[in-house]
């Protein structure tokens, strides 16, 4: 008798998609050959009618709204307690709203991964932008050249530190042991650091190259108030870092935020050079901002925060 494939919830955090989280969620459904899963969008407060579009030509995705841009990390525990409660998977599958399914089999890769490797909790895909150039793959993979394209030679299965989260893989055994995601930061890299959190625990992280995915990759970022974005990535970044770090880490990465004040780069997926740089004249406010992220991350980096999942009562 052939073994019932375990019910994976696929959670995708929507805020002002547009058209790409319709093409994510189309090629989602017209793509993926494995047939035991569920779709939930968490709507962080749209307001461009995308939660309205995706309910009128979806009607099998379930779709619940936290009315207000709550960040990437709080939404997604929103969406784990909800699928948690409702639909008690096996799996959650937690995917950016930017992401575009070719391959039929990904999910099924990815699901057999876990089930061959009982000490595994996390299972990545291989993410690469629409132009065919890699992304970030696994944490081992330093300093990675975005100019790369993909020919392949990243096709293997291998354990390592940590995977990037855009199309990240889940255990639920493992989140009823860890909790959710840390809601301390807004979004990144809180899928580095909750890969660093599982393997403290215990758990294995797999890269499974066979597994494709398009990521258009930084779509919220490309599209948010960038003030207000700096002050949340600034604490994420510094969270991270005091976290995890060493010490020289911890100033490189209090200085490179400190930077951040007066200039960024337009793409950051593309290199330093003049014409993608922009100067911020904003920058009093975003000095002030730059101290607030400091002296929050300093005394609160080793505080786990999962206030969207501590109402889930699970053993």
């Amino acid at each position: 008798m052939k073994k019932k494939q375990p019910l994976v919830c696929i959670v995708i955090v929507n805020w002002n998609g547009g058209e790409k989280v319709l093409e994510c969620v189309s090629s989602l459904i017209a793509k993926t050959d494995y047939k035991n899963y569920k779709i939930l969008v968490v709507d962080n407060g749209s307001t461009d009618g995308s939660p309205e579009k995706i309910g009128k030509n979806f009607e099998k995705i379930k779709i619940i709204r936290t009315g207000k841009n709550l960040g990437f990390t709080k939404g997604t525990n929103f969406g784990w307690n909800y699928c948690l409660k409702k639909y008690k998977p096996e799996y959650i599958c937690d995917m950016n709203n930017d992401i575009v399914t070719v391959q039929k089999d990904w999910l099924s890769l990815m699901v057999n991964s876990l089930e061959k490797n009982e000490g595994a909790g996390i299972c990545g895909n291989k993410l690469i932008f629409p132009d065919g150039r890699l992304q970030l793959l696994y944490l081992e993979r330093d300093r990675p050249d975005y100019n790369e394209k993909d020919h392949g030679q990243y096709d293997f299965i291998k354990k390592v530190q940590a995977v990037g989260g855009a199309n990240m893989l889940i255990k639920v055994s493992m989140v009823k042991k860890i909790g959710g995601r840390d809601e301390n930061f807004f979004y990144g890299p809180d899928d580095i650091d909750y890969c660093l959190r599982a393997r403290n625990a215990g758990f294995e992280i797999i890269y499974n190259g066979f597994s494709k995915s398009i990521h258009i990759g930084s779509f919220s970022y490309l599209s948010s108030n960038k003030d207000r974005i700096y002050l949340e990535q600034s604490y994420g970044q510094m969270v991270f870092a005091f976290r995890h770090g060493k010490l020289l880490e911890k100033i490189k990465m209090s200085l490179n935020q400190f930077a951040r004040i007066f200039i960024t780069r337009k793409d950051p997926f593309n290199k330093k050079h003049l014409n993608n740089l922009h100067f911020h004249l904003s920058f009093p406010k975003r000095f002030i901002y730059f101290l607030r992220a400091l002296f929050n991350a300093i005394i609160s980096h080793n505080n786990i925060k999962n206030d969207y999942l501590k109402k889930l009562n699970i053993e």
